[in-house]
């Protein structure tokens, strides 16, 4: 939690930006795209900045709420294993209650649906196995389509020049070191939520 806090001013600037530039999910309930909303999901942004704050019962279950819709997301588009690639809870949760911020009288479920839109760019079409990536007492689970696509990336940047086999190597400690010391990240060389999103989705 410390190190989205330490990242709120940049993670401000980005949120500002990357719920303006989306495209919406090939799913809906009717031709016109519109279906009912039920439930908790419909409280203002107000109140879900709020709960967040007080960690209160509420959040809980809407954190949960978005892991649901993004399961049922992944279930019911076509051509998608996971609309999320990378993106943990909390992150979301993050990137959420900063929109929120700003926009309070917003719907929680609009910001949802804006945002799920926005990480479909990465959506993984197709299974990818999960991976333990590990250093020192830190550890994360990624797909290891990610981790190819993370090689990929740098392959481009000219940051690595290793195989793009999706595997946590040396050398792509290396490059992400070298990624998070040009944009003056600390240069852990772990695959951390926010080095991914800055990234994938807000390179400058």
């Amino acid at each position: 939690m410390g190190t989205l806090r330490k990242s709120s001013q940049w993670l401000s600037l980005s949120i500002s930006n990357m719920l303006l530039l989306i495209s919406p999910l090939s799913w809906s309930a009717t031709t016109d795209g519109q279906y009912g909303v039920r439930g908790a999901a419909l409280v203002p942004c107000a109140v879900y900045e709020k709960e967040r704050r007080e960690q209160s019962e509420l959040y809980q279950m809407l954190s949960s709420w978005v892991d649901g819709y993004i399961s049922g997301v992944n279930q019911q588009t076509t051509g998608v294993f996971d609309v999320s690639s990378f993106e943990s809870t909390e992150l979301l949760a993050a990137l959420l209650n900063e929109h929120c911020r700003k926009n309070p009288h917003h719907t929680f479920f609009s910001v949802v649906t804006l945002l799920v839109d926005k990480i479909a760019a990465n959506q993984l079409p197709e299974y990818s196995e999960k991976v333990t990536v590990s250093q020192g007492e830190r550890k994360v689970l990624l797909y290891r389509e990610t981790l190819r696509r993370i090689q990929a990336k740098f392959h481009t940047m000219g940051l690595y020049k290793g195989e793009e086999d999706g595997v946590y190597s040396a050398q792509l400690q290396d490059s992400i070191r070298a990624y998070q010391k040009s944009i003056n990240f600390n240069p852990t060389g772990f695959p951390d939520q926010l080095t991914l999103w800055r990234l994938f989705y807000d390179p400058k």
